[in-house]
């Protein structure tokens, strides 16, 4: 789940194929991180890692931030909007690898691609936006697909299923609120606050599980109870990797979207899931079954229907910042 929110007063040129290329190249770093985070699943904590992988990537990404246009002046606009916007993306975060660490990488990944479907409905309740019969289409044709792979009522159904697809509401509730945000906030700020608040709350949520006894049969609630432990010297060189990863994946992300329209480049966020059923069957050795294709199908379906729709009316919410879905790792 990625955390990089773009503002208006981002510069954005029109390079159409530059930005295409970094956000391709964010799409093939992230699944890797899912797959160190999923290996690690059973040993840390996810609170652990978040922790861990952020004290590795902020001073990464300040560097990278200083070179390309500075950080000044540091502006994240209204402050409590902007912890309630840090605070849906990392629940959303947690929710997303919780699922994770029980459900292969496709199938998770597939869930959280209904993020657009939910930007769409909740930008009818918050923002006032109207939604015509070509939208309600997409929303209820992503929803049945979302249902297709959960399959709720039959006996294969997991709850992890359920996390994976709170991952895409909470994470479509922080693109809602850095919509309100606007332009009162620069965008590498809001990169770096989150980082830094992700951080925080990784340390909180360690303190309060290193007093809870006891932990949980699911692997996915066993993620999130379990107490730290000091690492190894190799799983040191893991976080180090996930530090990399996610500046690498947040200067890309960044790039994509100044260098070219959403509505250009939104549609290549869709190249993650070839690698996450690549990695998913090279390392766990897990396929999609035939409802994940079906569902996945209908979802990615409906994202691009409720991106072009948006392009072709002009709307900003998904035009400027695209599905999300990458920034959400």
């Amino acid at each position: 789940m990625s955390t990089i929110p773009t503002s208006a007063d981002d510069a954005q040129q029109n390079r159409p194929l530059a930005g295409i290329l970094f956000l391709v190249l964010a799409c093939t770093v992230f699944p890797v991180q899912d797959v160190i985070i999923k290996s690690l699943s059973d040993t840390f904590a996810v609170h652990q890692i978040v922790f861990l992988r952020g004290v590795f990537a902020l001073p990464l990404v300040a560097v990278i931030a200083h070179f390309d246009g500075g950080l000044r002046p540091f502006r994240i606009g209204p402050f409590f909007l902007q912890m309630a916007r840090v605070t849906s993306a990392f629940s959303s975060y947690l929710f997303y690898y919780m699922a994770l660490a029980t459900l292969g990488m496709a199938e998770t990944a597939s869930i959280t691609f209904s993020t657009p479907i939910f930007v769409t409905v909740f930008a009818m309740f918050f923002l006032g936006e109207k939604i015509g019969a070509f939208r309600w289409f997409a929303v209820i044709l992503g929803l049945t697909g979302v249902v297709v792979i959960v399959q709720p009522g039959a006996g294969v159904f997991d709850p992890a299923a359920v996390l994976a697809l709170l991952a895409a509401v909470t994470y479509a509730m922080s693109l809602i609120l850095t919509r309100k945000i606007g332009n009162r906030a620069k965008g590498g700020s809001m990169t770096l606050f989150t980082l830094f608040v992700f951080v925080i709350y990784g340390g909180l949520l360690g303190l309060l599980f290193s007093n809870v006894e006891g932990s949980s049969p699911h692997p996915s609630f066993a993620f999130l109870y379990r107490a730290w432990i000091w690492p190894e010297l190799w799983h040191w060189f893991l976080f180090a990797g996930l530090g990399c990863i996610a500046a690498i994946g947040f200067f890309s992300l960044a790039q994509a979207y100044r260098l070219a329209e959403a509505s250009v480049v939104t549609p290549f966020e869709y190249t993650y899931l070839p690698w996450a059923i690549l990695w998913g069957f090279l390392i766990f050795g897990t396929l999609p079954d035939m409802n994940t294709w079906i569902g996945l199908v209908m979802i990615v379906g409906a994202g691009l229907l409720i991106v072009f729709r948006e392009a072709s009316k002009g709307r900003k919410l998904v035009v400027r910042r695209g599905l999300g879905i990458m920034r959400q790792r």
